[in-house]
């Protein structure tokens, strides 16, 4: 066997699911209360399985080549300058998507945690953590994802299945609703959190088992899919969706709530902050590497440390450019839309050519 080839199913798995439980925990139940109310839970499922869609369309073509990453055999599929311009969009939306993520951790860290501390620091520091580690090569990249899993997914379930029981049924009521344009856009916006999963690409040829892509993303996606979904069964089941809409981070009151044995055990919200700062470092850890990785693609350096170095203050930069919580949010959500676009287009595309020349019979260079 290839020693190369170490990353097995279900650590391509972990590494999906601890990247994309991330940012978002916080507030997303508020945004899935807004576009589906009671039925918010319902939306949640409805975004984890657009995304399973265009995570599958990505997986399925990768795993047709075991042995490279999509960025060198669509160079053999359309051309090298088409790929090297796909290729270079891709980079700049995982370059704005790891600044503004920076960004609205910054915004939450100086707002809950560290009142005193200049959001810069708190930014930079991240990403400076960041930054060194993703000079670590696609193994030990894949360990360290590995290694903070559990600790990420232990405490939320933990959290969330204590709080569960202050949940009112009745405020999750009526579950079936007949889907809305609002419906169906928060169902896109929830999509958007599953974008890094976009990360199978560069894992694919470091896989044991290529052919088992598809399976490691439906593991992860739907593991992390779970936790989304429960968070906003406790959120809505607790507050009623009215009032879920009102609180700015849902998540964080409902861990504030959950209480064990009486007032044995509470302030379970201190606990949940440090395992969402975890989280936060799997999620910019991810796009950050893949943003090396792509520079390093296109500059044809040998490896991505140079490049992760050179991205540093750029990226610090971008996540210096909103003015305030909304624009960031506003940014995040047009980056969204892009990359969904992108997403689901540049395999589509890949596939429509690979399928030309496997009915001319034609053999890809």
């Amino acid at each position: 066997m290839n020693n190369s080839r170490q990353i097995t199913t279900l650590r391509a798995a972990a590494v999906i699911s601890s990247t994309i439980i991330g940012i978002g925990i916080l507030s997303f139940p508020r945004y899935m209360a807004d576009a589906g109310g009671s039925s918010a839970p319902l939306v949640a499922f409805t975004g984890a399985l657009i995304s399973f869609f265009s995570f599958w369309l990505l997986a399925a073509l990768c795993r047709r080549f075991p042995k490279e990453s999509l960025f060198v055999f669509s160079r053999r599929l359309i051309g090298r300058p088409p790929a090297m311009f796909f290729t270079l969009i891709i980079w700049l939306i995982f370059l704005w998507l790891t600044g503004l993520t920076a960004r609205q951790f910054g915004d939450v860290a100086t707002s809950v945690l560290f009142n005193k501390t200049p959001i810069e620091a708190t930014i930079f520091l991240m990403l400076l953590i960041c930054q060194l580690s993703a000079r670590r090569n696609i193994i030990k990249f894949s360990y360290i994802h590995f290694f903070y899993l559990p600790l990420i997914i232990g405490p939320v379930l933990i959290t969330i299945l204590i709080s569960m029981s202050d949940v009112d049924l009745l405020n999750l009521q009526p579950v079936l609703t007949a889907p809305s344009a609002s419906f169906w856009k928060g169902a896109l916006e929830a999509s958007y959190l599953f974008q890094s999963s976009f990360i199978i690409t560069l894992l694919v040829p470091f896989m044991q088992l290529p052919k088992q892509a598809v399976r490691a993303g439906a593991i992860g996606i739907f593991a992390a899919g779970a936790v989304y979904l429960l968070i906003v069964i406790a959120s809505v089941g607790m507050f009623g969706a009215e009032e879920t809409k009102l609180l700015i981070y849902p998540t964080l009151e409902t861990a504030r709530s959950a209480v064990i044995g009486d007032g044995f055990l509470e302030r379970l919200d201190a606990l949940f902050i440090v395992i969402w700062v975890i989280s936060v470092f799997t999620t910019i850890y991810t796009t950050y590497y893949l943003a090396a990785y792509l520079l390093q693609n296109l500059l044809a350096f040998r490896d991505q440390r140079m490049t992760s170095s050179v991205l540093l203050p750029l990226v610090f930069a971008i996540a210096m450019l909103p003015k305030n919580v909304f624009e960031t949010y506003t940014w995040t959500l047009l980056l969204g839309k892009a990359s969904m676009i992108l997403m689901v287009g540049y395999p589509a595309l890949l596939w429509a050519v690979y399928g030309v020349r496997r009915f001319h019979k034609k053999v890809i260079p």
